[in-house]
């Protein structure tokens, strides 16, 4: 396991548009599992704006949704498929480089096992961003969580749902569809970007690097290529980290 102490969540965001741009030179048809939600804004903004002055070229690029809300249709405002649609999909012209999860779909088992059937296809992943839920699960991924764990609909735990209560205040969603950490796993390299001084709990058991099933993002640091990118904030917790030479602000885990 591999952590880069960063200022802060724009420096996180710039960080990870590094590794992705990175992974699209080396392989511009690259296979990338993206996460939705709050922390990963700075980071699509990051990419647009990369994109648009020409300093990264994504349209060969293999983009895949990580998670989806139960019964929540792609164009619900609401929903993981309408937010990449916002922050990335729509500003770069990428539709015909997505791969949505449509969590509407009559048979949602169908729908999961579709998208996980997509990504063999032109899988593994060459990189997957990920973010880090305050119950430590990763996509949808919950406590409870095993390593071998393919995609799948689940349900969605207490911890979760309340994270979700704003954009739900009357009818929250209370399963999701979800790649498994087994596909996640599968990824050449994954990058977790924590921010903030509410994941500051959870990323210390992150880096204590003990596998839990209770923490599922636990089971991912035994992972060969396993990047951490946390701010300062989300670092409070933590004590100064040991820099690796040539790798200024980067520790070794």
């Amino acid at each position: 396991m591999q952590l880069e102490r960063l200022p802060d969540a724009q420096a996180v965001a710039a960080r990870a548009a590094d590794l992705v741009a990175e992974t699209v030179r080396a392989k511009p048809e690259a296979v990338l599992l993206l996460p939705a939600g709050r922390t990963p804004v700075l980071f699509y903004a990051e990419l647009v704006r990369r994109a648009r002055a020409g300093a990264l070229d994504l349209a060969r690029a293999n983009l895949f949704q990580l998670d989806e809300l139960l019964g929540i249709a792609p164009a619900d405002a609401r929903g993981f498929q309408a937010f990449f649609r916002q922050h990335l999909v729509q500003p770069l012209g990428l539709a015909a480089r997505f791969r949505g999860i449509d969590g509407s779909a009559r048979d949602p088992a169908a729908e999961i096992e579709r998208h996980r059937l997509a990504l063999a296809e032109c899988g593994p992943a060459d990189l997957v961003l990920l973010g880090l839920g305050q119950n430590g699960h990763v996509a949808f991924n919950e406590p409870g969580s095993l390593l071998a764990d393919a995609a799948r609909v689940v349900t969605l735990g207490a911890t979760t749902l309340a994270g979700l209560a704003h954009q739900f205040p009357d009818d929250c969603p209370r399963r999701g569809l979800t790649l498994g950490l087994a596909e996640i796993a599968a990824g050449a390299r994954i990058v977790m970007l924590v921010t903030g001084a509410s994941k500051a709990e959870m990323l210390g058991h992150v880096l204590a690097g003990k596998a839990s099933r209770e923490r599922p993002a636990t089971l991912l640091t035994g992972h060969p290529r396993f990047v951490v990118l946390a701010d300062e904030a989300a670092l409070r917790r933590v004590g100064p980290a040991r820099t690796r030479p040539g790798a200024p602000g980067t520790a070794a885990s």
